[in-house]
């Protein structure tokens, strides 16, 4: 397995990512949608990865989502489909199964959710925490990360969940112009969330369901 993993991280540092990590499905706690179930036990392993947005790009979201932000976050989006796909790729020549997810697909529009949560994989890969925004928080880059999954059956040794959350910071919660954000991550408001970047979508032409207010304001370390 250790062989394996360095394996990975070397693909994964060819294509600059900033951060992975292995997942264990076993520890997954939601149904996948839209594929079988069983897929989790056929591939009980989740190689998590990630790239960084720009921090001056998110400079410039101050009251709602910028053309230039929705640009930056499709190209990261396009490149982590792409890294998803290699890596796939990778695997397969050398003999086992991989399955590579989209970073951003919704294919449940009632309940806004792809086909994994990419958020939930890199809980379980030990990257980091759900945090009161709802979105995954790395302790060095915030949430300040898009993601993508590849599932596999290599063999690989899986990292834990971290014991860190958010502590004290409010930074989200002062920031969101739905008010959809609470102390307590359990009450967040998807729905007002939802509605707000819909209206943001229609106001700004953006064509696309994103906000960026919370995601700039939440900076980990950086």
């Amino acid at each position: 397995m250790e062989n394996n993993n360095k394996e990975i991280a070397a693909i994964l540092e060819e294509f600059k990512v900033d951060l992975f990590g292995i997942g264990d499905m076993s520890l997954y706690d939601s149904s996948l949608v839209g594929i079988d179930d069983k897929v989790k036990e056929e591939l009980p392993f989740a190689v998590f990865f990630g790239l960084v947005l720009s921090k001056s790009i998110l400079d410039t979201i101050t009251d709602g989502p910028t053309q230039l932000y929705l640009h930056h976050y499709r190209q990261l989006n396009y490149r982590l489909d792409m890294i998803s796909y290699l890596l796939s790729r990778e695997i397969e020549k050398k003999g086992y199964k991989a399955m590579p997810f989209a970073a951003s697909q919704v294919v449940d529009w009632q309940k806004q959710r792809g086909h994994i949560s990419h958020k939930k994989i890199g809980v379980i890969a030990g990257i980091g925490w759900i945090g009161r925004n709802n979105l995954l928080i790395d302790p060095v880059f915030g949430a300040h990360g898009r993601y993508n999954t590849v599932l596999t059956d290599m063999p690989l040794a899986a990292g834990k969940p971290l014991d860190q959350g958010c502590g004290d910071c409010m930074a989200c919660v002062d920031t969101c112009p739905a008010e959809s954000i609470k102390e307590e991550a359990a009450l967040f408001d998807h729905k007002g969330c939802y509605e707000m970047i819909n209206k943001l979508r229609k106001e700004r032409n953006i064509g696309h369901h994103i906000c960026g207010i919370c995601v700039s304001a939440c900076r980990g370390k950086r």
